[in-house]
């Protein structure tokens, strides 16, 4: 009986601890969805990279040179699936990390310009093909523009913060 009770308890407490994920998820998202940078995007976006890189995400190419790391190979810019700083629609930028191998994720970086100034940051989850599934699912991870603001603009955040579920 002892066992059985044992695998009950880790059981609702897994259960728990995901609900307690999707809550806080669900709260930073309604918090960081439409978060401005009062600085223009090309202002924000070396520590954008900065903050994603230093995550385990290896920017690509020159972006590398953007954050003060050393340019990587030829050979490894090559097989990379991820691409440097480029331009986007409406005067945005967008970039794409390397694979993080250990966990099977990279990441898209947009920022767009604001109205009527500023800037807004996503980062967009990609899992999937990095152990050669050709499936990628996307989605936002709030956690990793949460981090940002706490770089950019720490008061903020961390009002988001003392306000947020735990998980």
């Amino acid at each position: 009986m002892p066992r059985a009770l044992a695998a009950c308890l880790a059981v609702s407490l897994a259960g728990c601890a995901t609900f307690g994920a999707q809550a806080r998820d669900g709260y930073l998202r309604s918090q960081l969805k439409s978060y401005r940078f009062q600085k223009d995007c090309p202002e924000v976006w070396p520590t954008a990279l900065r903050v994603v890189n230093d995550r385990g995400f290896p920017v690509v190419g020159s972006d590398r040179e953007r954050i003060g790391e050393s340019q990587e190979g030829f050979l490894t810019t090559l097989v990379s699936d991820g691409f440097a700083t480029r331009t986007s629609e409406g005067n945005g930028l967008v970039a794409e990390t390397s694979w993080n191998q250990a966990v099977g994720v990279r990441y898209r970086i947009e920022a767009k310009p604001a109205e009527p100034s500023g800037c807004h940051i996503a980062y967009i989850l990609i899992t999937g093909g990095a152990q050669g599934d050709t499936r990628e699912t996307v989605g936002p991870d709030w956690e990793m523009l949460l981090a940002l603001v706490s770089v950019v603009d720490p008061a903020s955040a961390a009002e988001v913060e003392a306000k947020s579920p735990k998980n």
